[in-house]
């Protein structure tokens, strides 16, 4: 599902390019030529901001985001990366400038290791420039451990086999209510 702001005509046709630049960004990184990645960030922008989730700190400035994105000897443990954006929400807060957010669903496998995957909630800051909308903030803020562990273990009840143990359960405790009345 993808939702916009509002319905003004080039308020979509800057809704939809930004979105199609969120979407080619999970392109970028699933040909794993991560250099790709960078090139939809604003080379105008004099300070771009990065937070990846499993990283300590923010990436500020241009070396450091070049450095973590598409550094000269890519990582030899990384076997594979794939992303999927959904859930798109852009508001434009400018002619120039959007704040989109969005769900996205991430995989990697690591040499030695099953893959892994995870959902990630994503906030950026996009500008118009002429080659079209550029990113010049992206913050990733994955589910606390308890909120994740909670989902984990919400994914794994079978329902339909649950709904009719639960149906008897809620009967008995109502019975046993009227007994007590």
């Amino acid at each position: 599902m993808t939702r916009t702001s509002s319905p003004a005509t080039s308020t979509d046709t800057s809704t939809a390019a930004v979105i199609t630049v969120i979407h080619a960004t999970a392109e970028a990184w699933n040909t794993q030529d991560f250099s790709k990645v960078v090139e939809l960030w604003d080379p105008a922008e004099p300070v771009p901001f990065y937070l990846a989730e499993e990283q300590d700190d923010w990436f500020i400035g241009w070396e450091p985001l070049k450095n973590y994105l598409a550094p000269a000897q890519p990582s030899p443990a990384v076997q594979g990366i794939r992303e999927e954006m959904r859930d798109i929400t852009v508001k434009l807060i400018a002619p120039d400038l959007a704040i989109a957010v969005w769900w996205m669903h991430f995989e990697m496998k690591i040499i030695g290791r099953k893959p892994i995957g995870e959902e990630i909630r994503v906030s950026a800051v996009l500008r118009r420039t002429a080659e079209g909308w550029r990113y010049i903030h992206w913050a990733e803020s994955p589910m606390t451990a308890p909120m994740y562990l909670m989902k984990l273990m919400e994914r794994d009840v079978d329902h339909e086999k649950f709904s009719g143990c639960h149906t008897r359960a809620m009967q008995r405790w109502q019975a046993i209510q009227k007994k007590w009345q």
